[in-house]
C-alpha cells in the first residue's frame, strides 16, 4: 500500500488505472531485472505537458541510443511547434503520433539486446 499511495499522491501528470497493480509489479521485480514501459502517448493536453527522451522511452545502454533519441524528440517537437504555430492542442498529439511508434520500437530493441547479454 505504501508504493500505491505514494504513486497516487506524487505522480500527477497521468492517472493510472490501477495503482495497486502498479505497486505490486514495482515491488515484485527482482533488482537484477530490467523493466520496460510502452507509452501510448507522450503528452497530456490537460496539463500541457510533453515527455521526451528517457522519460518517454528509456532504453538500456546496450543500444547507445538514449541521447540520440532525446535529441531527435526535441528536433521533431520543434518542427511540430513551428508547423502548428505553437498551438499546443495541435502540437502535443502530433508529437505523440510522430514519436511513439519509434520510441516503443527502440525500447523493444533494447530489451531484446539486454536479454542476450
Amino acid at each position: 500500500k505504501v508504493v500505491s499511495n505514494y504513486a497516487k499522491e506524487n505522480f500527477k501528470a497521468f492517472k493510472l488505472v490501477d495503482y495497486d497493480d502498479f505497486a505490486k509489479q514495482w515491488v515484485g521485480q527482482r533488482w537484477n531485472q530490467t523493466g520496460m514501459v510502452h507509452c501510448n502517448f507522450y503528452h497530456s493536453l490537460q496539463t500541457g505537458v510533453v515527455i521526451m527522451g528517457d522519460a518517454a522511452h528509456a532504453t538500456s545502454p546496450s543500444i547507445g541510443m538514449g541521447m540520440n533519441t532525446a535529441l531527435r524528440d526535441a528536433q521533431v517537437f520543434s518542427e511540430i511547434l513551428k508547423e502548428s504555430k505553437d498551438d499546443l492542442t495541435m502540437a502535443l498529439p502530433a508529437f505523440s503520433e510522430a514519436r511513439v511508434k519509434e520510441g516503443n520500437a527502440l525500447s523493444d530493441l533494447a530489451m531484446h539486446l539486454f536479454c542476450l547479454l
